[in-house]
């Protein structure tokens, strides 16, 4: 990749690490090291290119609102979507984008650290079971406002939270201003309803709209990085798993990854993605196919697949050889839908 897109995941990394600062000293001296070094670079290349250059880091977070296409680089033609952007206007936190980028490469972060979660939780858990439980509770509930609810108590759950509580941290500052909580009824990520409503699962639609609660006790949440890279997926996975019939089911594994396993015991690599930008969604589906025995299935939303060229982006930048296969979750249910009883193959 070029040194220009090493460039921008650096500052996507950068970017992370500051929102990471508790605010207001998130803007005072000195910065996280991976900041600074962002910033020096970009100067640089500006200085090279004879572009202006950001005259402070908040000045060149206020310029990671803007378009990434706006930006002096040399990025390769549709390795990322015109409406590309670090920081969201709106809300002024992180975009996916921001996660995904910073992700990327061998110095990428983000999605490592949610991998590291996912088998530090295969070791504590030991058998299958227990770990499929615990996957499960994290992905329903990202947000926890009441840590000390006796519905965490209860026989049924008690064993399973005993195991992931230590994964939860006091919620950021930033999401609970006026000691108010606000969280979207689709995805069950943060939320904010300032200039519009937003949401860190990028929902185009609500039906439930926005919950807020009001001064709640001692509120945690999952890192960003696990909200991001197992539970936002993990909404699309739970509703495949509901969908499937009872002869096929979609085994967690310790990778990360998902076995879909059919009654002849047959079974095949699935993993259910929900990424922003089709290029890097193709770019790591094609190192986590390596991984696998057999062709990857990358399911991902409909919602996402249609966006205008996402599915042709994806195709264009996957590695010549990369045993995937880009899946909707129309097209991956398909065939289990037909196979029903009063239904007929098309």
């Amino acid at each position: 990749m070029s040194p220009d897109f090493e460039l921008l995941a650096a500052v996507a990394r950068g970017v992370l690490d500051l929102s990471d600062v508790p605010r207001p000293a998130a803007l005072r001296l000195p910065y996280p090291a991976s900041t600074q070094l962002a910033f020096d670079r970009v100067v640089l290349t500006c200085l090279k290119q004879d572009r202006p250059a950001p005259l402070s880091v908040p000045d060149l977070l206020l310029r990671c609102r803007d378009l990434l296409t706006t930006w002096p680089l040399a990025l390769p033609p549709g390795v990322l979507t015109d409406d590309a952007r670090l920081i969201d206007r709106s809300s002024a936190e992180p975009t996916r984008t921001c996660a995904e980028l910073a992700s990327y490469g061998r110095l990428g972060r983000v999605e490592q650290a949610a991998a590291r979660v996912i088998a530090d939780l295969t070791d504590a858990c030991g058998t299958p079971g227990r770990f499929a439980a615990c996957r499960d509770f994290l992905i329903a509930h990202p947000v926890i406002l009441n840590p000390d609810s006796s519905k965490l108590m209860r026989p049924t759950t008690i064993r399973t939270w005993r195991l992931v509580r230590e994964l939860y941290e006091p919620v950021p500052e930033n999401f609970s201003a006026g000691r108010t909580v606000t969280t979207c009824t689709e995805c069950l990520l943060f939320a904010k309803s300032t200039d519009g409503e937003w949401c860190e699962g990028g929902c185009q639609t609500r039906p439930g709209g926005l919950e807020k609660a009001e001064e709640p006790k001692h509120p945690i949440a999952l890192p960003r990085a696990v909200r991001l890279f197992l539970v936002l997926p993990g909404r699309t996975e739970l509703a495949l798993r509901k969908k499937l019939p009872g002869g096929s089911r979609l085994v967690p594994t310790g990778t990360g990854g998902l076995r879909l396993v059919h009654e002849d015991g047959m079974g095949r690599a699935v993993r259910v993605f929900n990424r922003t930008q089709p290029a890097l969604a193709a770019f790591r589906a094609a190192e986590l196919a390596t991984l696998e025995d057999s062709p990857l299935d990358v399911v991902i939303p409909d919602a996402v697949v249609d966006r205008p060229g996402y599915r042709k982006a994806f195709g264009h930048n996957l590695p010549d050889g990369a045993q995937v296969r880009l899946r909707s979750v129309s097209e991956f249910m398909a065939p289990y839908l037909s196979d029903r009883p009063g239904r007929t193959r098309a």
